[in-house]
């Protein structure tokens, strides 16, 4: 969810509830049809901002789009303000309303879209395009043309889309019954300042890479410390056995977007997706790969821990077009004067 200027956002219950009702009320007044096609908007979304989708695919009108934004946006106030009052603690009802200012921050925003003249070609110096038209053998192409001082750290992350600066850090590879590998990372982009990313990851794999991997693991014992390696010498060496195999454009980065690429070409939840990525935030791993670019069927992802819970939106917004308690039938504050004053 993308950070916005809350100081403009009153902290009034009513006067947040008041930002959204408007929106809610126009929905409940269109067809059947428009509110479905609204929904499947909304699904294709998956917590992306309107803005960011648009430009990413060069929409040429994203209008539909941004109203079907608008609407789930909308949602997530009224549901945020419904759990900042039936919250059994002071500390998760704080949460909840801040959540309800953040999200009704972001209605308040008025972004401009520029409609692209020309879909431009995806350039192929691109992290994410650059895997588009690989075979899909690249990566163990890739793991078996590198050096063998790279090659544990290079399979690690292909396996697991582990960013470069985490290969910095000790990862621990166990092989575990029923044929499957943990593996366990330390997290890079940690912050207490941003309050982002996750300390550490653990995720069980089976098949592909990981079966290769696991077979090592269980030559030394049934435990492997990868050790840390500094500096850029392994991006490096990712980037020259690129080379060497003709893998224009391939880098380290591009280990971590055919990762997230497989995940969602084999339709992966997305809360695992963003787990099994290190990220804190819903919303991070729409940066990363597409599922037309992913091999699904190779290593199959069993489970992920993390040290944090997601953070985003409350429920998922298309449920809340499900959910048996009309939100515009709530009790709101009288926003007549506001109808009209956010749908743009």
């Amino acid at each position: 969810m993308r950070r916005t200027d809350k100081s403009t956002v009153p902290s009034d219950r009513g006067a947040i509830r008041a930002i959204a009702k408007p929106i809610l009320d126009r929905y409940a007044r269109l067809a059947e049809s428009t509110r479905a096609e609204y929904q499947q908007a909304i699904k294709r979304l998956a917590g992306e901002h309107w803005h960011d989708y648009a430009t990413a695919r060069q929409l040429r009108d994203p209008g539909a789009v941004r109203a079907a934004w608008r609407v789930s946006m909308a949602c997530w106030v009224i549901e945020a303000l419904r759990e900042s009052e039936q919250a059994p603690t002071d500390e998760a009802r704080a949460e909840a309303r801040a959540l309800a200012r953040n999200y009704a921050a972001q209605l308040l925003v008025r972004q401009e879209y520029c409609r692209p003249a020309i879909k431009a070609k995806p350039s192929s110096k691109g992290k994410r395009s650059s895997i588009a038209g690989l075979p899909g053998n690249w990566r163990d192409q890739l793991v078996d043309e590198i050096s063998s001082k790279h090659r544990h750290h290079c399979a690690v992350m292909a396996l697991t889309g582990a960013r470069p600066e985490e290969m910095g850090k000790q990862v621990e590879l166990r092989a575990m019954p029923g044929g499957s590998l943990e593996v366990l990372i330390q997290g890079a982009k940690v912050s207490e300042h941003t309050d982002g990313g996750q300390a550490w990851r653990r995720l069980t794999l089976r098949g592909g890479l990981a079966d290769r991997l696991r077979l090592a693991v269980e030559k030394r014992g049934g435990l492997v410390i990868v050790p840390p390696k500094q500096g850029l010498g392994l991006q490096k060496a990712i980037s020259a056995a690129a080379q060497r195999l003709g893998l224009k454009g391939v880098s380290a980065y591009s280990l971590r977007h055919a990762f997230a690429a497989d995940l969602k070409a084999m339709k992966i939840d997305p809360d695992t997706i963003s787990l099994a990525l290190g990220h804190v935030s819903r919303a991070s791993k729409s940066r990363y790969g597409s599922a037309r670019h992913g091999w699904g069927g190779r290593s199959v992802l069993l489970a992920v821990e993390a040290d944090r819970e997601l953070r985003g939106e409350v429920r998922d917004p298309v449920a809340l077009f499900t959910d048996p308690t009309p939100i515009v039938n709530d009790t709101y504050d009288d926003p007549q004067a506001l109808i009209g004053a956010h749908l743009h």
